[in-house]
């Protein structure tokens, strides 16, 4: 598994800025990502970079592609690309530019790839707000129960969503094609929804709920669960865990992240 696992970097100059952590800009994650998991299959994708960006990318020797698709029309593209370059076999870990991994982040990527159909290394804080000021809409004192596994080197539980940086097989992403790109419109991926409908949650509970606190967004795609039969697919993420989003806002817990 290890040699046809992909990494696809996306990187832009574009966007709102947001504060990160000291030691996690732009050039900092990129560095830490091909440190983790190696030049080779490396491809980034810069979108609306500066002429100053692209220079440092071509400096790198990384294989690299140019676009001004914007952030959605630029995940679009990545879906694409990925089905139409890679084998149905081949894995794909998809990365923004504002993440930090641990060390033996890929090997317990690969290890992840073989029990689920989507994996994620970053241990998302929203999990952790059962008093009901989550972002995360399932995310309460009832909330869906996880269930934990056990590989060579972590545990993972399951989860019900996460960002727009994860893994995947290249067939598992052909299969959900339509979901990516029925989100992917707009400005702004939909990665909450994204992830609700392809995780299949479908308890009508959890839709009332979601009305009566004015997710109606989230609630319509629980319905629609209900009534289809898509085949529900497996998240997991590790514990403790394994990247962090760079935003101090949002950093996994119990891991010091600014001394990676």
């Amino acid at each position: 598994m290890a040699d046809n696992l992909h990494v696809i970097y996306r990187i832009s100059d574009k966007g709102h800025p947001k504060p990160k952590l000291p030691n996690a800009g732009k050039g900092d994650c990129l560095i830490n990502a091909v440190n983790e998991f190696g030049a080779e299959n490396f491809h980034v994708i810069a979108d609306n970079c500066t002429e100053a960006t692209l220079d440092v990318l071509k400096s790198t020797g990384l294989s690299l592609e140019v676009t001004a698709n914007g952030n959605c029309g630029t995940c679009r593209h990545i879906f694409n690309e990925v089905i139409n370059r890679y084998a149905p076999d081949d894995f794909v870990y998809l990365l923004e530019d504002d993440y930090l991994h641990l060390p033996g982040s890929r090997a317990a990527l690969l290890e992840g790839l073989a029990i689920a159909d989507y994996v994620t290394l970053y241990d998302h804080p929203d999990m952790y707000h059962p008093d009901g000021n989550s972002m995360n809409s399932f995310v309460h004192d009832d909330m869906p129960k996880s269930s934990i596994y056990l590989t060579a080197h972590t545990h993972w539980r399951s989860t019900v969503s996460t960002t727009m940086t994860f893994a995947a097989q290249v067939k598992t992403l052909i299969e959900d094609r339509d979901v990516f790109i029925k989100n992917c419109q707009g400005n702004i991926p939909a990665d909450f929804g994204i992830f609700a409908t392809l995780t299949g949650q479908d308890d009508l509970n959890e839709a009332r709920r979601c009305f009566k606190i004015h997710r109606e967004g989230i609630a319509l795609i629980i319905v629609e669960n209900f009534l289809n039969e898509r085949k529900k697919r497996l998240l997991i993420s590790p514990l403790p865990s394994l990247a962090t989003h760079a935003e101090p806002d949002y950093l996994a817990p119990l891991i010091d992240w600014t001394a990676i």
